[in-house]
């Protein structure tokens, strides 16, 4: 009797590999997991995020990425109202009653600031550019060479002052100072998501050649409590605060433009005006 036998060599081979490769690895995360274990609670966690993610196999590639830059549906931008203003992002602005003066609201509210945090008196606002440029001096020259570098938006400062006549205009200046402090923090310990940076907004003002749509992230922010002044009375979520009836406030704003945004600038249509109908908001 006879029996026939087909034996493709390729796919023994490969079973074979796949094998030796499983076993390596297998080896290979059992040592690791051993070494990290015996170092203590910062090895444990090390190891157990081994185990977690399937060792050194396909598990890690299929694991989500939060974004980093949470506020993208933080623009709003009405061309009818040049006020000098920062969009509050909806991650802020949905969290608890003290920032409800900074929320979209009907045209009979006491409030109808469009999500953003508008300067109530046109503000004194800073702006600068420049380019950098390195000196080269070659022996026995009168003049230097400048070599180009690169060019940058620096921080844009402004000033306002806010005057409080009655309680809802000292719940807006506590909802503009509690906006500014949560801006100016990251998502640290029980924050959701976890570990990202503050915020980015938006600046606009004065209309769409001057300041329009630009992406900022607070740097700083400095207000004043005066001694010769009065203080107004106000009531938020039951507690009773009392607010200057005249201060300032100043902000210093740094532009914050996403490296894919960047890659599309185009300075021939930016010379032409065309930045104004996109996105970014390149200034």
């Amino acid at each position: 009797m006879a029996f026939q036998i087909n034996f493709n060599a390729s796919n023994f081979v490969s079973s074979i590999v796949s094998d030796a490769t499983s076993a390596v690895k297998g080896a290979i995360g059992s040592t690791i997991n051993q070494k990290l274990g015996s170092l203590g609670p910062l090895g444990k966690l090390a190891a157990n995020f081994i185990n977690q993610t399937g060792g050194f196999g396909s598990s890690i590639n299929n694991r989500t990425i939060s974004r980093a830059i949470i506020s993208s549906n933080n623009s709003v931008s009405d061309a009818s109202d040049w006020r000098v203003s920062i969009s509050v992002p909806d991650i802020l602005r949905n969290e608890g009653d003290i920032l409800a003066p900074l929320r979209e609201a009907s045209g009979s509210s006491a409030f109808n600031t469009g999500n953003r945090m508008i300067f109530p008196f046109n503000p004194s606002v800073l702006l600068s550019h420049s380019a950098t440029y390195s000196s080269v001096h070659p022996t026995h020259t009168n003049y230097a060479y400048n070599a180009y570098e690169n060019s940058q938006v620096d921080a844009i400062t402004i000033t306002g002052e806010f005057y409080q006549e009655n309680e809802n205009d000292a719940k807006y200046w506590v909802a503009c100072l509690h906006f500014l402090r949560s801006a100016t923090k990251m998502f640290y310990g029980n924050s959701q998501p976890l570990g990202n940076p503050p915020v980015v907004c938006r600046l606009n003002g004065y209309g769409k050649h001057v300041m329009n749509n630009i992406p900022v992230v607070i740097t700083n922010f400095t207000t004043d409590l005066p001694v010769d002044v009065d203080y107004i009375q106000c009531t938020i979520n039951g507690q009773v605060n009392y607010v200057p009836t005249q201060s300032s406030i100043t902000v210093t704003l740094q532009p914050q433009y996403a490296r894919r945004s960047q890659s599309g600038f185009s300075l021939n249509q930016y010379a032409a005006g065309g930045h104004i109908n996109g996105k970014e908001g390149f200034v």
